[in-house]
């Protein structure tokens, strides 16, 4: 696994501006997996804060931040005036620029504040973690570098701890870096795959710092994607709605919506099966708020 930037200097230096959606550039491959169909490409997150109070992990950087990141080091590499700047000072400020980057950011800043962080980190709203008070965060991702399974984003399948390739990006990477952070940290996972890994390697003595749990179950909240909106409202919500209310209010919008008519031939999905899937998210946001006192 790379652990400087040489190798990949006259690549990054030949790309030109990248779109938040360009495809990964074939000159930063790390390695591929042809049979899982799995690849992974360099992108600089390599900086690490030793003295992170919270530490914030995703699944993987996906291809937004891939390509935020490339452009914030590219421009940072070509406008940087200081002699004396340290590779690691521009890896800090293009992290700080590319994490969880783009519409995830104000999400993640809401369920931050919602659960109750800027108060336990003494700050006043949790956007400053990417501006001000960046000292007290560390942001990364159990797979270090952006994993892509058949180009698109990595999201859990294939299963991390059945692949070899994506075993030794955890433990090469992410397992060595939390060794070198605050073991008082406390860690937020982003979704249950980033829970259930942080709860694997905790319970194998691979990292020390604190994890939120509930009924000896790590609890996280949902990753701040947009496949994940209707968690996070019910996150966010001051008031918590008995199951069959929710139930009901979804169902209600569904059919108003009539979504499934911009499939072709697609009908609407069954009341009972609707409500079922309705039932799940309630059933664990439910548990993350227990588990935040909420």
């Amino acid at each position: 696994m790379p652990n400087s930037i040489k190798a990949y200097h006259d690549a990054i230096n030949s790309i030109s501006q990248r779109d938040d959606r360009s495809l990964p550039v074939k000159d930063l491959l790390i390695w591929e997996d042809k049979l899982k169909k799995l690849t992974c490409y360099y992108a600089p997150f390599e900086h690490v804060n030793p003295q992170a109070k919270i530490i914030i992990v995703g699944i993987t950087p996906g291809r937004t931040q891939m390509n935020r990141a490339l452009n914030a080091l590219k421009y940072t590499m070509d406008n940087s005036h200081d002699v004396n700047q340290t590779i690691d000072t521009i890896f800090k400020t293009v992290k700080k620029h590319a994490s969880l980057s783009g519409s995830m950011r104000p999400r993640i800043v809401a369920m931050l504040n919602r659960l109750g962080y800027a108060k336990l980190l003494g700050i006043k709203c949790c956007s400053t973690l990417w501006g001000d008070d960046n000292h007290l965060v560390h942001f990364c991702s159990v797979l270090k570098y952006p994993v892509f399974v058949t180009g698109a984003d990595y999201c859990g399948q294939p299963k991390l701890f059945n692949t070899s390739k994506l075993v030794q990006l955890l433990f090469e990477e992410f397992v060595q870096d939390m060794r070198a952070i605050n073991p008082k940290a406390v860690i937020v996972p982003l979704g249950a795959m980033v829970a259930d890994v942080l709860n694997t390697l905790q319970h194998n003595g691979h990292i020390l710092q604190r994890l939120t749990t509930f009924e000896n179950k790590v609890i996280a909240p949902p990753h701040p994607s947009g496949a994940n909106a209707e968690s996070i409202a019910l996150l966010l919500r001051e008031d918590y709605p008995t199951l069959t209310n929710y139930q009901d209010e979804m169902y209600k919008q569904y059919l108003l919506k009539k979504s499934w008519l911009k499939k072709k031939n697609a009908k609407a999905q069954p009341k009972n099966r609707y409500k079922k899937m309705r039932a799940a998210r309630w059933q664990a946001m439910l548990l993350v708020r227990k588990a935040y006192s909420l």
